[in-house]
């Protein structure tokens, strides 16, 4: 995700008439059957491996993600393994979120020394990518297979192959799988809230304390919850885009469950859909992926990474990305 508007018939009236259509009466298809019977809890993975069965390794990886030594097991694996061929229609303009990532890590990053960096939530490597474009020596880890490799042939596509080293874990085991220190951490894209309890949330954090060289900077993105638990954010759109072959099209959005967990906190269930067809057929298919997330609140946050260790706490945006917060702190000299 990027924005935060509505689809709306102007938004649509952007596109042909029957991906506008379909939008339309698929939108209000399922809206109508989420009243009618709910939605389905997330499902959690019981056994995933290091990578998806066909899935090509990339020559870049390193020997704990080529080599498949500590399986995966994370409740998003389900979710990302499943979107990663698709994973760049969520952006309208990938190349042009890689350069404004860039442009926002170079401010910064300025003063800072910052040379080597964790990516702990790659995905398909847009902010990767855009630090490699720094000329920075780059780790990216993310627990879906189906991701990194998606992360390793972007930065083989993009020459950064020697600068990116991608491989398979997640945030509680960072500090098994990957060797720090590093000058800079960072994750966007609200993957954080992918852990649940505060408990993870705080391991999470204090992995990352563990990693950075002492004086060493955090960049986290966390979607603005406190915003859209205000608005009581039910339908979320992504994209509605023009595939990369010419008639291939597809709508992409959210519907949103809110309900507490365990310990009280709030939890967002995300039901995506990803509708294609091609212009000017009646056929679309439809693929629908489940997965939840902590709405982790900016006191929250803030709180978490006292705990952790972390000084020098700032909460900003990236220029017109309202949905996004991003916290930037400091592990201490």
């Amino acid at each position: 995700g990027g924005r935060h508007e509505l689809i709306d018939a102007t938004m649509l009236s952007m596109f042909s008439r029957p991906i506008a259509r379909n939008a339309r009466r698929l939108l209000s298809t399922t809206i109508s059957k989420v009243g009618q019977q709910g939605v389905p809890a997330a499902v959690v993975t019981q056994g995933n491996k290091a990578f998806p069965a066909g899935a090509k390794i990339p020559e870049n990886m390193t020997r704990a993600g080529a080599h498949g030594a500590r399986e995966v097991k994370v409740e998003s694996n389900d979710y990302y393994d499943g979107l990663s061929d698709h994973y760049y229609l969520f952006q309208q303009d990938w190349e042009g979120m890689v350069s404004k990532e860039r442009e926002a890590f170079k401010e910064a990053f300025f003063g800072e020394n910052i040379k080597r960096v964790l990516d702990p939530s790659c995905g398909s490597g847009e902010q990767s990518m855009a630090l490699a474009g720094l000329g920075l020596d780059v780790v990216s880890t993310d627990p879906s297979g189906g991701l990194v490799a998606k992360c390793a042939e972007n930065a083989q596509k993009l020459g950064y192959a020697k600068q990116v080293t991608a491989m398979q874990s997640d945030f509680l085991n960072l500090t098994k799988d990957v060797e720090g220190p590093f000058d800079a951490i960072v994750t966007k894209g609200s993957s954080l809230p992918h852990l649940h309890t505060d408990s993870d949330l705080l391991q999470a954090l204090k992995n990352f304390h563990a990693l950075l060289r002492p004086g060493g900077i955090v960049n986290i993105g966390v979607r603005d919850y406190d915003y859209f638990i205000k608005q009581k954010t039910r339908v979320y759109p992504r994209q509605v885009k023009v595939g990369e072959t010419e008639g291939d099209e597809h709508i992409i959005f959210d519907v949103w469950e809110w309900h507490k967990g365990a310990e009280g906190q709030q939890l967002v269930n995300f039901n995506t859909f990803h509708i294609a067809g091609e212009e000017g057929t009646t056929e679309y298919k439809t693929s629908k992926y489940v997965t939840t997330f902590r709405a982790l609140f900016r006191k929250e946050m803030e709180s978490l990474l006292e705990q952790a260790g972390f000084q020098e706490i700032q909460v900003g945006k990236v220029d017109g990305w309202l949905w996004e917060n991003v916290y930037r702190a400091r592990r201490p000299l």
